[in-house]
């Protein structure tokens, strides 16, 4: 009888906590910030060549930044081709118009207030190649796309794995609404 009443006991016991809830997951904390903001470096000393002297983190970086989330009206995931607002657009053409330097003009690209990847704004007129992330002039004023490419002149200047291929970055682009694959 105690063997049946124990039996009994535990398999009421095992019925109990199988029908208890499950715990709760938490979701993760929504990310604060900017979702994409590219910002100029601050220092006019630094070219864009020496960027890949800096840690990521520790690039002095203006306080505003040139390109938010509100100047980018669609960005090409598989191009990487920012469609920008007509102001922004002019804004930008305006760092070309002002002439580059041959080593271009360093930038830096954050996903929520995080750095994602530096590069620089190149000149088509440029003899130095570049192992890095460039934006180059537009050759189409009417277009309003600017085109994050790699290497300076081609690709095959590029070595190292695409930073802009970053998972923050696309969520953060997607999150905005603006990501287009």
């Amino acid at each position: 009888m105690i063997k049946k009443m124990t039996l009994m006991l535990l398999l009421i016991l095992f019925a109990l906590s199988a029908c208890q809830a499950p715990p709760e997951v938490e979701e993760p904390a929504p990310l604060e910030g900017e979702p994409f903001a590219l910002y100029l470096v601050g220092d006019s000393q630094i070219t864009g060549p020496d960027i890949k002297n800096y840690p990521l983190d520790k690039l002095p970086l203006n306080v505003m930044p040139i390109l938010t989330t509100a100047d980018i009206v669609s960005y090409d995931w598989d191009r990487h081709g920012i469609n920008l607002t007509e102001d922004a657009y002019f804004r930008l053409l305006a760092i070309f118009m002002g002439g580059l330097p041959s080593s271009g003009i360093p930038f830096a690209v954050k996903a929520y207030e995080q750095p994602v990847y530096a590069g620089a704004f190149w000149t088509l007129a440029s003899s130095l190649s570049f192992d890095g992330v460039v934006i180059l002039q537009p050759s189409d004023p009417a277009g309003q796309t600017l085109y994050i490419s790699l290497g300076y002149p081609g690709e095959s200047n590029f070595t190292g794995e695409d930073p802009r291929a970053n998972p923050r970055l696309k969520q953060a682009l997607e999150d905005a609404g603006v990501l287009v694959e």
